[in-house]
C-alpha cells in the first residue's frame, strides 16, 4: 500500500469514529412557556366570579296592577267620571305602602292602555284585564265598578283576576256615602290585600303618623275630584290645564290629606313643565 492510500484509509477511519461518538446535530426543541403563561394570565373561575359585576336578585314579590273602574253613577255620571282613574290611583298608592308587594304605577298602566288602544275604553272584562295584566308583568289584576244612587249612596265592587288563568280569584265590595270615598278606598285596599292572601299590610295608624296624614272628613271628596280632573287632562295631553288643576289640588286641599297624591301632583307638575310646548302641540296636530 502506498503512502497516499494509507493516509486516505486513516482519514476514513477517523471520520467513521467521529460519527459514532458525536451526538445528533439536531437543534434542541425550544421550551414552550405557553402553559405557564396561560396559567398565570387566565383567571380561575373564582377570580372570574369576583371580577364579574354582581347580579341583582330577581324581584320575587307578588305583582299587582289596578285598572280603572267602570262608572255606574246614576244621574251624576259626568260628575263622577274622572273618579274612574283617581280611584285606581288611590288604590295603587294604598297597596304600594306594602313593601312586600310590587305594584304597577298608574302612568305605566296608562301608557300601555294607549299603546293597546284601550285608553278610552269604558268597560273592561276579565279577559281584557288578564291580557293587560300579562303585558304589565302582573300576577293579580284588580278592576271593577262603582255605583252612586240618587241619594248619594256609593258601592264599590272590585274583582281580582289571576292573569295566568283569566279566572276571577277574589271579589270585594265596600259601601258608604259617596262623600266618604276617601275612607272606602283604604278599606278596600286592605280587604283586597287580605283576600288575595298577599303579604300583610303594615299597620295603618303607624304609617299615617309617619306620613303626617290625617283621616279624611266628609266633604273631602271634592279634593279627590280636582285631582282626578288633573289626571284626565294629563292623559288627554292638555298640559297647561293639567298643571293648573294639579296646582289647584295642592292649594285647596289640606297638606295632611291624600299625602301620596300630593307627592304625585308635585312630581307631575315638574314633569309636565319640563316638556317643551312643541311636544304638547304635536300630540294634537
Amino acid at each position: 500500500m502506498t503512502a497516499r492510500h494509507s493516509r486516505r484509509a486513516a482519514l476514513a477511519l477517523l471520520v467513521a469514529a467521529c460519527g459514532r461518538s458525536a451526538p445528533p446535530s439536531s437543534a434542541p426543541a425550544p421550551t414552550s412557556n405557553s402553559g405557564s403563561v396561560a396559567s398565570q394570565s387566565a383567571p380561575t373561575s373564582q377570580q372570574a366570579d369576583r371580577s364579574r359585576p354582581p347580579q341583582l336578585g330577581k324581584d320575587t314579590r307578588p305583582t299587582v296592577a289596578v285598572l280603572y273602574f267602570d262608572n255606574g253613577a246614576i244621574g251624576r255620571a259626568a260628575e263622577f267620571e274622572p273618579l274612574r282613574k283617581a280611584m285606581a290611583d288611590v288604590l295603587i298608592t294604598e297597596l304600594s305602602q306594602n313593601p312586600r308587594l310590587r305594584v304597577v304605577e298608574r302612568d305605566q298602566l296608562q301608557a300601555l292602555l294607549d299603546e293597546q288602544n284601550l285608553g278610552t275604553t269604558k268597560h273592561i272584562d276579565s279577559e281584557t284585564a288578564a291580557r293587560v295584566g300579562r303585558l304589565l308583568g302582573a300576577r293579580h289584576m284588580i278592576f271593577g265598578s262603582f255605583v252612586v244612587d240618587l241619594r248619594g249612596k256609593m258601592r264599590v265592587d272590585a274583582r281580582a283576576v289571576d292573569v295566568e288563568t283569566s279566572i276571577i280569584e277574589h271579589t270585594e265590595s265596600v259601601s258608604d256615602d259617596s262623600d266618604n270615598l276617601l275612607v272606602l278606598l283604604p278599606a278596600l285596599a286592605a280587604k283586597l290585600n287580605s283576600g288575595l292572601k298577599l303579604p300583610p299590610m303594615p299597620d295603618r295608624r303607624g304609617r299615617d303618623q309617619n306620613q303626617s296624614q290625617t283621616a279624611p272628613r266628609s266633604g273631602d271628596l271634592r279634593h279627590l275630584i280636582t285631582y282626578a280632573r288633573a289626571i284626565e287632562a294629563q292623559d288627554s295631553h292638555e298640559k297647561d290645564r293639567a298643571v293648573a288643576l294639579y296646582k289647584e289640588f295642592l292649594q285647596s286641599s289640606p297638606s295632611t290629606l291624600l299625602v301620596p297624591q300630593r307627592r304625585l301632583a308635585e312630581s307631575r307638575i315638574k314633569q309636565l313643565q319640563s316638556v317643551p310646548r312643541f311636544n304638547d302641540d304635536a300630540a294634537h296636530p
